[in-house]
């Protein structure tokens, strides 16, 4: 193939499009990057064989992963898996993908143990996620354990039991008519859920003493109570209908003291009604 010219791509000035001589006309033969151009000397007029353009394509595809691999990399840090994945869905050939992958690790542009390090720090100041929860962050981002574990001796025992007590002070609040029994569990399983141990989600629990105030308890049981209430009163009476609401009450977590001043005082009442009734 023989040279016919090369000229600069409009929309991309370190790419060039290279034409060839064909039955006396300019046909358009491939493009490269400028890089290629240069290592190869590239000019009107040269010829190429065959392998010289094989050759040419593959280093130029070179290249481009190489470039792609940077820009993927200037936006924020990346992990080696994630690089690796954005290549391959760019269809890079395997090799391309490897040879890039090495060349950032020589030049430190790719560091897993750093890139683990500055994740688990910024979790720690940003968010109110528990080791667990970001051990499996990283691990989805293809960092090693061994790497997720050396990151994580960052987030002492301390600093996961600030933020564990943090999230009680912003979250530890009662639901309407919710028993404190009820409060506690969902605070702990909510504590659980961002990654904290039962332990640590326990002792922040007992630091933070958050606790839910008699009179709304109180008057908790009392809504529930008149639910249940109206929900089997059609279907049971007397004790019956008692048992099946302090059943009821039993299972939302109040506590037997407030289940049983509500029947007394409540539920008594009604029978004394019924019975004001009948008469």
């Amino acid at each position: 193939m023989k040279i016919a010219k090369i000229t600069t791509q409009k929309n991309r000035q370190d790419r060039f499009n290279v034409f060839k001589v064909e039955s006396g006309k300019e046909e358009y033969a491939f493009s490269i990057d400028e890089n290629v151009l240069v290592q190869w000397q590239l000019q009107k007029g040269m010829t190429l064989t065959e392998e010289d353009i094989t050759a040419i394509q593959a280093a130029d595809q070179k290249r481009k992963v190489w470039n792609d691999a940077l820009h993927y990399l200037t936006h924020s840090m990346r992990t080696e898996y994630q690089v690796i994945q954005y290549l391959k869905k760019k269809e890079y050939e395997e090799e391309a993908i490897e040879e890039s992958i090495k060349k950032l690790k020589e030049y430190r542009l790719l560091q897993d143990e750093e890139y683990a390090m500055a994740f688990v720090r910024t979790k720690m100041n940003t968010s109110d996620k528990g080791p667990a929860v970001i051990s499996e962050d990283l691990y989805q981002k293809g960092i090693s354990k061994d790497l997720s574990e050396k990151a994580l001796q960052q987030y002492t025992y301390d600093a996961q039991l600030e933020t564990a007590q943090l999230f009680l002070r912003k979250k530890g609040k009662p639901k309407s008519n919710e028993s404190s029994s009820s409060m506690k569990n969902r605070l702990l399983h909510a504590l659980r859920r961002k990654g904290f141990s039962m332990e640590m989600a326990l002792q922040a629990w007992e630091n933070e003493q958050v606790e839910l105030p008699v009179n709304e308890e109180i008057q908790a049981v009392f809504v529930q109570g008149e639910k249940a209430k109206k929900k089997w009163q059609k279907k049971y009476t007397g004790q019956s209908l008692r048992m099946k609401v302090k059943e009821f009450l039993y299972r939302k977590g109040f506590e037997l003291s407030h289940i049983e001043h509500y029947l007394q005082y409540e539920m008594e009442v009604d029978e004394e009604d019924e019975n004001e009734e009948k008469i």
